[in-house]
């Protein structure tokens, strides 16, 4: 894996700062208008999507409740919003995809071939974990940044860029 990976998944986390700041904690569990995601399921699901990203590499998750609520194929339906914070989604997506990038750069050529085992990608076009992690830190990153971005433009922002 090359290290535009790195370039590109910090590229997406500047922009995530600037989304993130019209974000106020008090309004996490409100959905986005049409049945979009509400942040809290958004920040949750990019953190835990860092931790299992590093978990490839036998780094041990901080959050492993959170794969339940916040992980591949889980309802966005978190009736108990309140008691996230932004903050600890915001320390782990900060500190967790700069480090995702970092092994995977550094990651030889037999870890990331082998298939990713992820059932709910399953005949798509990723099928091994170097796909995967690179869909992570890319087209992964950037869908879910722009639904969060989407919610911030719906609650009377501005564009940022």
């Amino acid at each position: 894996m090359s290290n535009r990976d790195e370039q590109i998944i910090r590229f997406l986390l500047d922009a995530f700062q600037q989304v993130l700041a019209d974000v106020p904690e008090s309004r996490i569990g409100e959905p986005a208008p049409g049945g979009g995601h509400p942040p809290v399921w958004i920040l949750g699901h990019l953190a835990i999507c860092a931790e299992l990203g590093l978990a490839n590499f036998g780094v041990e998750m901080n959050h492993p409740g959170w794969v339940e609520i916040f992980g591949p194929g889980s309802s966005d339906k978190i009736t108990n919003a309140s008691d996230y914070s932004i903050g600890e989604f915001q320390d782990v997506i900060l500190n967790d995809y700069p480090r995702l990038a970092e092994v995977c750069a550094d990651a030889d050529e037999e870890h990331m071939s082998v298939p990713h085992g992820l059932a709910l990608l399953d005949g798509t076009s990723i099928q091994t974990r170097g796909d995967l992690l690179t869909h992570l830190l890319t087209s992964h990153f950037s869908f879910h940044l722009a639904q969060l971005s989407h919610w911030r433009r719906a609650s009377g922002h501005g564009p940022l860029f």
